[in-house]
């Protein structure tokens, strides 16, 4: 028999407020009350769900047994606090031990009772799930700030968790702006922050995960802003007020030591080798025909020589929750925070966190797209390229997800070609036709079987790629084809390549992935011939044989269709900056690299003129480290490091007819005046050789080998074997000892 008194109880309930007096008598059959004494165990982490309580009188306080010898106290719940429902609305186990904290009172509701009441007052779901998402919420942060202020007292700590505010930010939002007043500081509960020097993206400082403290230092230090923050993934914050947090720390000067060894710790990963960050990956499926589980385990082993790997699905999750239907919830469902809490403890114990994608759109979808990093869109290059319903989902989704435009997820695609390891296939070709269609940041192509395919993406996935600049210098590019047969034998891959010039030449044979031998014998047949003598009036050679010599041996292909990520440098002389050139035919990005001023005529983008990259940027080491922020750079350096010497005054007038006259009479002493061809490419090295010390300098290079070439020459292009011979020399050694020399970790990904 249900009395007034307990059903008068129950309806005060904050979940029941406003529900109808014969919904809550006849929840009221189903419930019963308890009383428990200080110390007594109500409910244990880790058992099945079963009730739902209500705090009736007294306090009760959540313990979390994180296997270690001091179970966390991570809450106290006062009278009116709801706990159970998660686990009783899902299915799933207990978050965590409850015991009376004093002597108290609950209301347990039994299963049957939440069916009954969820049956009749559905909206009363939305109200358990948002008082337990702020609850998980809130143990979060008190174990957060237990674990970044150990120094300070329980009461401290109580009363600073007293007073946060709540924030919270989608993909691309702003928290602070670098200038503004320091007016509090914030704890990431959940998420991540990317800390920028400016107004773009690319200017990144470092990122910022879940129990870390920031905007700290300038609120100590009562200056401003040194950075902006944006979320790089949707996230929620703790805001400590100035003066709340300032309180807390006067009472406990030493908690300043463990503030600054968070922000230098926090410093010192900016320039960390091979890309430190933990990162979570989305993996989705364009096509029925894409087998993604089969993709998903063969990249993963991949990942694994770079870090701990762990790859989830659906059911994985359910079942380290036990429970079925969970991840279905979707982002504002009751087991939404539960599982971004238990997906954020597997992002701390793995630097990779692999998430496969249901086949359709589903709810599981839209949250683990919330939590991810990247997105990876798998395709079969075999198919129409025309966008795929997943793949239009997929965009409606991310556009929901990314607010602003200074952060956003990072989405590839990788198009999935036949082949096995060791095996060789055509080159790609008609890649611009998805990239037209798409939205995404890079492409990849990858052979099924083929492993070398996929540890390199999986080492540009994980930001630990190693980049091959390669510098312009006439004919001694040939001697970057001995540095690369130094690179292979050293057991050093190649996974992004760039160059200008003649650099750029040598570096697009080695994005066709053929092997060092067949890399020289193009090399080799395709230089023989470039140059077509012509009036001088817009350049000394015509340009056309550079063009059918690099059309026969691209195959007229695009940029986007290479097995290796390329990228050429020119200057643009209609802006007077350097122009990288990462889309489009790949011919008319060399023949812009290689468009020496007043040897080659310049080549036309738009309405915009283009000549050789060295003009500016000889050796693209800054491109490069943009590109690939956290991996290696290797920058491989063959231009002269001196120019010609005079050998004799020839006076400040020199004629053209008598030096002809020179060269026809046997016998004759000639006048010493250098080639034109050889002051002109000389010249335009000279003034790009300031960029290129400064970019050396800075260490924006990890690995700089600048060659020794005795006696080869810029224009001697009938010397080939004997330079790339020059370049095995000079750099094998130095390969070796400095491939030798890195950390067993960095070593291990190769």
């Amino acid at each position: 028999m249900v009395t007034d008194e307990l059903a008068n109880k129950l309806a005060a309930a904050g979940p029941l407020e406003g529900v109808g007096s014969e919904t809550v008598r006849a929840v009221a059959e189903h419930t019963r009350e308890r009383r428990l004494r200080p110390g007594e165990t109500l409910l244990r982490q880790g058992e099945a769900g079963g009730g739902v309580y209500v705090v009736v009188e007294g306090r009760l306080r959540t313990v979390l047994d994180d296997h270690t010898d001091t179970p966390d106290a991570v809450a106290l719940l006062d009278a009116g606090a709801v706990l159970g429902e998660i686990a009783c609305m899902t299915g799933g186990r207990r978050e965590a031990t409850v015991v009376a904290d004093t002597s108290a009172t609950v209301i347990e509701i039994a299963a049957s009772g939440m069916e009954l009441l969820l049956e009749r007052e559905p909206e009363v779901a939305g109200r358990l799930a948002e008082l337990a998402t702020v609850r998980l919420r809130q143990a979060q942060l008190a174990r957060q700030v237990a674990t970044l202020f150990p120094e300070v007292d329980a009461p401290v700590r109580d009363a600073l968790l007293a007073g946060v505010q709540w924030v919270h930010l989608r993909v691309g939002d702003s928290l602070v702006k670098r200038g503004d007043p320091a007016d509090a500081a914030y704890v990431v509960v959940s998420g991540r922050l990317r800390a920028t020097a400016g107004e773009l993206a690319g200017d990144v400082l470092a990122d910022i995960g879940p129990g870390e403290l920031v905007g700290e230092m300038a609120l100590v230090e009562d200056g401003m802003r040194t950075a902006t923050l944006v979320a790089a993934r949707e996230s929620h914050l703790a805001r400590l007020a100035r003066d709340d947090f300032l309180a807390a720390l006067r009472g406990h000067p030493e908690s300043l030591l463990g503030i600054a060894r968070n922000a230098l710790r926090r410093a010192s990963g900016i320039s960390g080798v091979c890309g430190e960050a933990r990162r979570t990956v989305l993996l989705v499926a364009a096509q029925p025909s894409v087998d993604l589980s089969r993709f998903a385990c063969a990249l993963v082993p991949a990942l694994e020589r770079l870090g701990s790997t762990r790859l989830l699905r659906q059911r994985d999750v359910e079942h380290a929750l036990g429970a079925r239907s969970l991840a279905q919830g979707g982002p504002d469902g009751p087991g939404a925070a539960r599982v971004t809490q238990w997906l954020q403890q597997q992002e701390e114990r793995h630097e990779t966190l692999l998430l496969q994608s249901d086949s359709d759109w589903s709810p599981w979808n839209d949250l683990a797209l919330r939590h991810a990093d990247q997105v990876v869109v798998v395709s079969d290059a075999a198919v129409d390229p025309a966008l795929t319903h997943l793949e239009q989902r997929l965009h409606e989704a991310l556009r929901q997800v990314v607010s602003g435009g200074l952060a956003h997820v990072s989405t590839s695609l990788v198009l999935l070609h036949p082949g096995v390891d060791g095996g060789a296939i055509e080159t790609p070709r008609g890649t611009s036709r998805w990239l037209a269609l798409r939205d995404v940041d890079a492409c990849y192509h990858v052979r099924r079987g083929h492993r070398r395919d996929f540890a390199r993406l999986a080492r540009i996935m994980a930001g630990c790629a190693v980049g091959l600049v390669l510098s312009g210098g006439g004919a001694r590019g040939y001697a970057h084809l001995g540095v690369m047969r130094a690179l292979e034998e050293a057991g050093v891959p190649v996974d992004i390549v760039a160059g200008t010039s003649i650099g750029a030449v040598m570096a697009a044979f080695a994005a066709f992935d053929v092997g060092c031998e067949e890399q020289e014998r193009r090399a080799k047949s395709t230089l023989r011939q470039t140059l077509d003598w012509t009036l001088p009036l817009a350049g000394l050679v015509k340009g056309g044989q550079m063009a059918a010599l690099a059309d026969r041996e691209t195959g007229g292909r695009d940029i986007e269709d290479l097995w290796l990520p390329w990228f050429a440098v020119s200057t643009n002389l209609t802006r007077s900056q350097v122009a990288v050139h990462r889309r489009g035919s790949i011919t008319r990005a060399l023949r812009a690299s290689v468009a020496i001023p007043g040897i080659v005529p310049p080549v036309v983008y738009g309405d915009e003129l283009h000549v050789d990259g060295g003009v500016l940027d000889n050796l693209p080491v800054e491109p490069m480290r943009r590109i690939n922020p956290r991996g290696l750079v290797i920058a491989v350096d063959v231009a002269l490091n001196a120019g010609p010497r005079a050998r004799g005054d020839f006076g400040l007038s020199v004629s053209g007819w008598r030096l002809l006259a020179d060269r026809m009479m046997p016998g004759r002493a000639a006048t010493p005046v250098p080639a034109i061809t050889a002051t002109l490419t000389q010249s335009m090295i000279a003034g790009s050789s300031r960029a290129r010390d400064r970019v050396i300098a800075d260490g924006l290079a990890d690995l700089y080998l600048p060659l020794h070439l005795p006696r080869c020459g810029m224009l001697e292009f009938g010397t080939p074997d004997q330079i790339i011979a020059a370049g095995y020399d000079s750099a094998a050694a130095r390969v070796r000892e400095w491939a030798e020399a890195l950390p067993a970790p960095v070593r291990a990904r190769f």
